[in-house]
């Protein structure tokens, strides 16, 4: 029954965001933390950046780690798919569809909406989670780092190893300190 109800989930969600893998994070973390309760807050941070950590989208990397961690392999399998199955199906319908009016002003219009609202769940999505990984000084400075990374015009990959070194060596320098004051 859990995996139906992950697969039915994961798809609701898929079907219903534009706007890429992190535009769902917002709706994921509503279904499964808020609203069933299958995740805590910590745990879903812990994912999100797990799943940007990975090679492949988020949102189906994060589906795959709630998906295991709800119902095991069958929960992750079946998560995966509900995620990629609106999108698959979408794609295959607005192509069909869309490919006579691609010069539409009013296509064009509706497609700058929506990528304008998607910007502002990406952002919300940033400030929630930055609330729970952001605890001190030290963090907001291994996250100013890592985001000057990818605005100089790195990748988002050097940014994610700039934050694992910078954290690396902020938090041991602090238990070094904290080791010798005792």
């Amino acid at each position: 029954m859990q995996i139906l109800k992950l697969f039915w989930s994961f798809f609701k969600i898929g079907f219903f965001t534009f706007g890429g893998g992190l535009a769902m994070i917002p709706f994921i973390e509503n279904e499964f933390v808020a609203r069933r309760k299958w995740l805590t807050a910590s745990e879903m941070t812990e994912m999100v950046a797990l799943a940007q950590s990975f090679p492949g989208v988020i949102a189906v990397n994060v589906s795959i780690f709630t998906g295991h961690k709800v119902a095991g392999a069958l929960g992750a399998i079946a998560a995966a798919v509900g995620t990629v199955l609106p999108a698959l199906l979408s794609i295959v319908l607005i192509m069909s569809v869309l490919l006579g009016f691609e010069e539409n002003r009013y296509v064009q219009m509706i497609f700058v909406g929506i990528k304008a609202a998607s910007a502002a769940l990406i952002l919300d999505t940033v400030f929630r989670l930055a609330r729970h990984v952001v605890r001190d000084r030290v963090g907001w400075i291994v996250g100013a780092l890592a985001l000057l990374v990818v605005l100089v015009g790195f990748s988002a990959a050097w940014s994610v190893l700039v934050g694992a070194c910078a954290g690396l060596i902020f938090y041991a320098k602090r238990n070094d300190v904290a080791a010798s004051n005792n």
